[in-house]
């Protein structure tokens, strides 16, 4: 949070946010027993889904900390000994917030594809045996009391057709980010849970029961230990780091839907002293920037500002770190050293010159860090591209860190210039019990 952010909550007390709503379903779609109009919009009705049989189906589902990378595969065959074109739809759960009616005339149908890109169903890919499959959109606004519908706005239909008795690979990709509510008064911060979900019971369409199916939740940047299947029951074994459920012959309902949580309620507070405590789901944690720092490089000073590593210790972010060698910054590095070792739960980052947006896209800011924990312990973190604090979870060390190393293997270039920014870094360790928060003052 900037300090301009802070005076304006100051003022206005409380702002809540609503996050466009995201989920992920499975292609198919809802028998209505026809199709039904209400005004303008006809309700979509999936066409000889009766005919063809799911006899594989394979969802991965790689969770990170903004957004999932979703990918299912299917083995499809039809079931008769005729020629079937086959009509189906990928249900879209997403309140657009305002992107429909500014990008709407108001004499465009209710039933035309919003033109700018859907935020649920990204970069969304279709295949059949190889081959791109075009989809179409189309508007969903019966209203209605089956709970089968609730929370749909809208389909991607697509046609596929299968020869007699033709057996046919069918690929479905596509990246979708997490609803959740954020909220912010004075130096108090709540943000819900991230939450994913996967309509599996939009495959009921299909001929018969699916025959064999494996679903794989995989932490991408998050922290294991914060995935959480919350339905469906007792059907996810732990594998390692992932979740995975297999099955046969699944004849799939409303309560086979996956919700996943990839990231836990987050609450943070700051007191008199200027720390910052987080609530992370049941865990509690300090924020803190104790710790001394040096760089492999700095920018000499110019027109009175200067580039030392010092200044990722500024929370607010109005100075910047700049390695000073010629080129992208690549290689060069930030060595921190904690005032007292603990184990880390987590680093965040401030990636960039976040003074604000011009400087941001002026310099470069780091894309891919490798992360050295005490010499001994190291893992590779990929940054996204924005002016935002940015959280690398630790996970799989548990030792006091007495050396943090941050080296930047890949950058995002500037527009105007090469300079690598950083503009701050902060260190989360757990604590043993719910501190004792001060009033600020």
């Amino acid at each position: 949070m900037i300090a301009d952010m802070k005076i304006n909550f100051w003022f206005f007390g409380m702002m809540l946010m609503a996050v466009p709503v995201c989920a992920v379903a499975n292609g198919g779609g809802y028998s209505r027993g026809g199709l039904e109009h209400v005004g303008d919009v006809v309700g979509f009705e999936p066409e000889q889904t009766e005919k063809i049989r799911i006899l594989d189906e394979k969802l991965t589902i790689e969770l990170g900390p903004k957004e999932a990378q979703v990918e299912v595969r299917y083995l499809m065959r039809n079931e008769t000994n005729q020629k079937v074109k086959v009509r189906f739809g990928f249900p879209v759960e997403e309140s657009f917030d305002e992107m429909i009616d500014e990008e709407r005339s108001p004499n465009e149908e209710a039933n035309s594809k919003p033109k700018n890109k859907l935020k649920y169903c990204q970069d969304y890919v279709i295949t059949a045996s190889g081959k791109p499959i075009n989809s179409k959109w189309q508007g969903e606004e019966k209203s209605t009391d089956d709970p089968r519908f609730k929370g749909i706005v809208g389909w991607l239909i697509s046609e596929i057709t299968f020869a007699a008795g033709e057996e046919k690979p069918v690929m479905i990709r596509f990246r979708s980010g997490y609803p959740y509510e954020n909220w912010s008064v004075s130096d108090n911060e709540s943000e819900s849970a991230a939450l994913f979900r996967y309509r599996l019971s939009s495959a009921a369409c299909w001929a018969g029961t699916i025959g064999t199916g494996k679903m794989i939740l995989k932490p991408a940047g998050i922290d294991p230990k914060e995935l959480r299947v919350i339905k469906p029951v007792n059907r996810f074994k732990k594998e390692g780091e992932n979740w995975v459920w297999n099955f046969e012959n699944l004849e799939p309902t409303l309560a086979d839907d996956l919700e996943i949580e990839a990231r836990p309620r987050v609450e943070s507070a700051s007191d008199s002293d200027g720390k910052r405590y987080i609530e992370r789901g049941d865990q509690w944690l300090m924020a803190h920037t104790n710790y001394r720092v040096k760089a492999s490089s700095v920018l000499a000073p110019a027109d009175g500002q200067t580039y030392e590593a010092a200044h990722v210790k500024n929370f607010w972010g109005q100075n910047t770190w700049s390695e000073g060698v010629a080129g992208t910054g690549m290689g060069e590095w930030l060595e921190l050293k904690p005032e007292v070792a603990k184990p880390l739960a987590a680093i965040e980052i401030h990636p960039g010159y976040t003074k604000n947006e011009e400087l941001f896209q002026a310099n470069a800011r780091p894309k891919k860090i490798l992360i050295q924990l005490n010499d001994e312990h190291s893992f590779i973190a990929d940054v996204p591209d924005e002016n935002a604090m940015f959280r690398i979870p630790i996970a799989g060390y548990a030792k006091p860190v007495k050396t943090l190393r941050l080296t930047f293997q890949e950058v995002w270039p500037g527009k105007r210039f090469e300079d690598l920014c950083v503009s701050g870094v902060t260190l989360h360790v757990k604590l043993d019990q719910k501190p004792k928060i001060g009033p600020v003052r």
